[in-house]
């Protein structure tokens, strides 16, 4: 729950359907925004530690806000002897990593583009944990032929299709880069990806057409460490304010609760996040609040102690003020800059 602001307001007004069809209140658009706007005055954006409904309640809204489903694989590498080996090697490095491409954000206009190819490490080993977004039709994972490449089909138009990866490299103290890189079938395009840099955050590359590839991920430690990912759309209400909702997902991908929150700049010119996770069942995870700026947000994660860790990532803004995508991390603050 939270103070001042409506409980459905923000998943609500993320939608493209008029706010009035999901509120039982008789509060105006216009109202609506004031409600952002002062919430954004108040600590933690008015955000409390009380445990909610399973998303909040508003599983209908969720559905409707189209976040791109995900599904495991069971990938053959995965008990590779050389992979399983890497895994607890003590000189190996371990990187959990979630790879989009096609639109960010959605685009109900875009035009069909083939992405059939291959993702390639270059030394390593890659493994496949999940699936996003591929669609029956058009969309599969190959028969896999050899531990550092993924061969697959994929077409996208309106969204992205995406993996979860484990990517794992043997020698991280060699100078040579350690790159992800995207090759077509028919060879006509290369994109690389150089995963060193993930450790500054999310990285992506422009693929033309109004097309990314982007990858965000997490360097495992020996320590136990809570950390994952945060996937979902966000809503402009004006140029100044708006809302997000999405999924909050471990570090295999697999959703594992939700999150809502609201964003704009306060009266002194700061622009601020604000959000509230809750896991599957509902119960309270943390409270989000932080800074974004030139399509990148960064800030804390809190939980009922207090400081727990760090949220960071990337945001892509649609043609209109109506509709955008987001993709970040949160990790404890052991481990948050990884």
């Amino acid at each position: 729950m939270r103070t001042q602001l409506p409980l459905h307001l923000p998943v609500a007004l993320l939608l493209t359907i008029p706010a009035a069809a999901c509120t039982t209140d008789s509060s105006s658009p216009d109202d609506d925004v004031d409600a952002v706007a002062s919430s954004l005055e108040l600590e933690n954006g008015g955000f409390d530690t009380a445990d909610e409904a399973p998303q909040f309640g508003e599983e209908t809204l969720f559905a409707a806000a189209d976040i791109e489903a995900d599904a495991a694989v069971t990938d053959p590498f995965a008990v590779d002897s050389t992979v399983t080996q890497l895994e607890v090697s003590a000189s190996a490095a371990v990187r959990d990593v979630i790879v989009l491409w096609g639109r960010m954000p959605a685009d109900p206009a875009g035009a069909a583009r083939d992405w059939s190819g291959s993702l390639r490490v270059s030394r390593g080993a890659v493994v496949i944990r999940r699936k996003i977004a591929f669609e029956l039709a058009t969309d599969r994972i190959l028969p896999r032929t050899s531990r550092d490449a993924i061969q697959f089909e994929s077409q996208t138009s309106v969204h992205a299709d995406g993996l979860v990866l484990t990517v794992l490299d043997p020698t991280p103290a060699d100078p040579t880069p350690l790159t992800l890189t995207y090759a077509s079938a028919d060879g006509a395009a290369t994109y690389s990806l150089d995963l060193a840099g993930l450790a500054a955050g999310p990285i992506s590359v422009d693929a033309g057409g109004g097309n990314q590839i982007a990858a965000i991920g997490h360097l495992r430690t020996a320590a136990t460490c809570d950390h994952g990912f945060l996937r979902g759309r966000w809503r402009a209400l004006t140029p100044n304010a708006g809302v997000y909702a999405g999924l909050v997902v471990g570090a295999d991908g697999a959703v594992a609760g939700h999150v809502r929150g609201i964003y704009g700049h306060r009266q002194n010119g700061d622009a601020v996040f604000f959000g509230k996770l809750i896991g599957l069942d509902g119960h309270f995870r943390g409270i989000l609040g932080g800074s974004y700026d030139a399509g990148h947000f960064g800030g804390r994660w809190i939980d009922r102690s207090g400081d727990r860790g760090a949220v960071r990532g990337m945001y892509r803004a649609g043609e209109t003020l109506r509709a955008g995508q987001f993709l970040g991390q949160w990790a404890e603050a052991s481990c948050a800059a990884r």
